[in-house]
């Protein structure tokens, strides 16, 4: 059911684009969203990545990532409301909500949008 009633953190279908480096996905309201791999190991919601108890996370001490940090290795669901990327690095303790993905649709626009044309990786978004 697209548009009117429908839960827009609700996922249709959910597809990761290695060629891209994008996880896409299409919404139940009709809406579709991308994000670069690159830009969801920054977002990292885990502890380690992000901080916790007002302790700061390992995100906010890098300037760069190296590119096994961003290279996604595989994806899972996980029960009817995340997604679990394992990083090429082995990093696999983030879970990403699918509110916290449509919540950063936005700004996963503007950064693929910035992105064009740019090889390598690229500091924080």
């Amino acid at each position: 059911m697209a548009g009117g009633g429908a839960d827009p953190t609700e996922p249709v279908d959910i597809r990761y684009d290695n060629a891209r480096a994008r996880l896409e996905i299409d919404w139940a309201d009709g809406a579709t969203t991308a994000y670069r791999y690159e830009f969801l190991r920054w977002k990292c919601p885990c502890a380690e990545c992000a901080g916790e108890m007002g302790m700061p996370g390992r995100m906010q001490f890098v300037d760069a990532l190296t590119p096994d940090q961003f290279r996604l290795s595989s994806i899972e669901g996980v029960g009817n409301y995340a997604v679990r990327p394992t990083w090429a690095d082995g990093h696999d303790t983030g879970l990403y909500t699918l509110r916290t993905l449509r919540g950063l649709s936005e700004a996963g626009a503007i950064d693929i949008a910035a992105a064009a044309g740019i090889d390598g990786p690229r500091g924080r978004p």
